[in-house]
């Protein structure tokens, strides 16, 4: 009976996904095996063109980018965001709230004014060059953007905050006297750190890379705006050839391999968790 009723209420949901992503996402996979005229439009013909596209050098070197973009973008996350989400655990009640609040403020305020903020620190008459500039530091101002340097940082402070609760509700669960005991075996804090506390909440960490990566793959608007178009990434590339380029079966068919990306990272994460008595994304 509690069985019944449990499925009963996974119908909603079951509808919501099926609408707003299931038929979507057929839609996406039909017209990118679909070809386009002379003017843009879409022609109802078979073709494999699209994907043979991808396989071009050119188009190669966008997704290889892409993955790098986002594999850094995680790494630097987990590097900053695991020591706060260790120390935020250790905290007391009221100030570990006040310092999980603090990490959740950005989302208050528009990511687009946040990516204009970070243009406003690292332009060339931006704080940090006229900074520099009036403490005799330096004469000319620093070339700090429209990088893939400039990118990364961007990406990261957009998604930093992912990581931090990812692995804050690991570690909030981590049990204490198994520590104490490594202690009292003669272990170090290093030697415990790395052979206790690391594998403990390693699904944690492959959540928190999960988070962040796929995002990374598709923050087109930060690349844009910070990168200034100098690196082409995968969400650029589908965006201009879905707008401007006027070629949506070719956007669709990128699309498809960004998810293809997703997908493979989502494996990665079931694999590594699917021993942790069901530790999710957000347990």
């Amino acid at each position: 009976m509690r069985s019944w009723k449990n499925n009963l209420l996974a119908v909603p949901i079951l509808l919501w996904i099926g609408v707003l992503v299931g038929i979507p996402m057929l839609l996406v996979v039909a017209i990118s095996f679909l070809s386009r005229d002379h003017l843009g439009n879409i022609v109802y013909q078979f073709t494999l063109d699209n994907y043979r596209k991808a396989f071009d050098p050119i188009y190669l070197r966008v997704f290889w980018n892409s993955l790098r973009l986002a594999l850094l973008t995680a790494l630097i996350t987990l590097v900053v965001g695991y020591p706060v989400a260790y120390i935020t655990s250790n905290l007391s009640p009221r100030r570990r709230a006040l310092a999980l609040g603090l990490v959740m403020l950005p989302f208050w305020i528009s990511s687009l004014l946040r990516t204009y903020g970070w243009m406003i620190l690292l332009g060339n008459a931006g704080l940090i060059n006229n900074l520099l500039k009036a403490l005799g530091i330096i004469q000319q101002p620093l070339p700090m953007m429209y990088k893939f340097g400039t990118s990364l940082v961007g990406t990261a402070y957009m998604l930093l905050p992912f990581m931090i609760v990812a692995v804050f509700n690991s570690v909030d669960k981590l049990d204490r006297s198994l520590l104490e005991a490594s202690y009292d075996l003669g272990a170090s804090r290093w030697q415990t750190f790395f052979q206790i506390t690391i594998p403990l909440t390693l699904p944690g960490i492959v959540g928190g890379f999960t988070l962040v990566f796929i995002p990374a793959l598709g923050l087109y608007f930060v690349s844009d705006l910070l990168g200034g178009g100098n690196t082409v990434f995968l969400g650029n590339l589908i965006h201009t050839l879905a707008t401007r380029g006027r070629n949506r079966p070719l956007a669709a068919a990128f699309s498809l391999g960004m998810v293809a990306l997703a997908l493979l990272v989502l494996l990665f994460y079931w694999r590594v968790t699917k021993d942790k008595s069901g530790e999710g994304l957000f347990q």
